[in-house]
């Protein structure tokens, strides 16, 4: 336990150490923004709103122009945040056995890495979904069930295949980064990592969603202090809603740290 409190206070002072840290999520952030206006901008859903004009607005965002921009928009934040979050595993790993980093060296070991984090990515989108959905689709569509029923089946198996699945999971990243192996590596290296350590796994994964629900309670309260601000003062209101941005990359950034660190605590 003395370890698993000295891996959760480290985390913190090496974040106040290095704040560079924050830059690929900062990144992340201002450059979906800007696409997102420039998104708004070509396809005139922008000029809708400057004019208030809500039935053009709907019509714009219905239009086969809207819908072929919004997937090229996807596509693009979609390779610039894979690269941009690789960057900050390589940044992460770096500081941990350096004690310092750079943007430079996390874009460096992005663009090294690209396409194992992309594969891992999409590896765990599938363990996650995948089970879940052909659940769904079992109890709500071949199974003679009622909705009440399918639905009362359905929760428990859901929260307890996404504890399961997030325990198994939660060392994925920290081994694909030291390792710089391939995604089925990762999995299979992760698997037998959570089976050999799992007292201290399930202790880091306590810690990590206890911190996220009580930034999850705080992000709640200045969404309801944003909705009340927005009507009174617009630019108040703006503000907490960048506070909101900025807590989730705080805590996002946060998260990874400490994952990564309480994975070669024992390693």
């Amino acid at each position: 336990m003395k370890k698993e409190r000295s891996n959760f206070q480290r985390s913190w002072s090496i974040l106040k150490q290095n704040k560079v840290l924050f830059a690929p999520n900062l990144l992340i952030l201002l450059i979906n923004l800007m696409l997102f206006v420039l998104l708004l901008y070509f396809t005139g859903a922008a000029q809708a709103m400057i004019r208030n004009n809500i039935l053009l607005l709907i019509a714009t965002f219905f239009s086969f122009s809207f819908l072929l921009h919004f997937l090229v928009y996807l596509l693009i934040i979609s390779i610039i945040d894979n690269l941009l979050l690789a960057a900050k595993y390589g940044m992460i790993k770096e500081v941990l056995l350096k004690g310092k980093t750079s943007l430079a060296s996390g874009l460096s070991f992005g663009k090294k890495n690209y396409f194992r984090v992309l594969h891992i990515n999409t590896l765990t989108y599938l363990i996650i979904l995948g089970p879940l959905l052909l659940a769904f689709y079992l109890l709500f569509h071949l199974l003679p069930l009622s909705s009440l029923a399918a639905f009362s089946i359905f929760l428990p198996l859901l929260i307890i295949y996404l504890v399961y699945i997030t325990l198994r999971l939660l060392f994925i990243y920290p081994v694909m980064v030291f390792h710089q192996k391939g995604a089925y590596y990762s999995l299979k290296e992760d698997f037998h990592y959570v089976k050999t350590h799992l007292h201290h796994t399930f202790v880091t994964w306590l810690v990590v969603v206890a911190v996220l629900v009580f930034a999850a309670v705080i992000k709640q309260n200045l969404l309801l202090l944003n909705e009340f601000l927005h009507q009174q003062i617009f630019y108040l209101g703006l503000l907490i809603a960048l506070l909101i941005l900025l807590l989730e990359s705080f805590v996002s950034v946060w998260e990874h740290l400490y994952i990564f660190r309480a994975y070669l605590s024992k390693r």
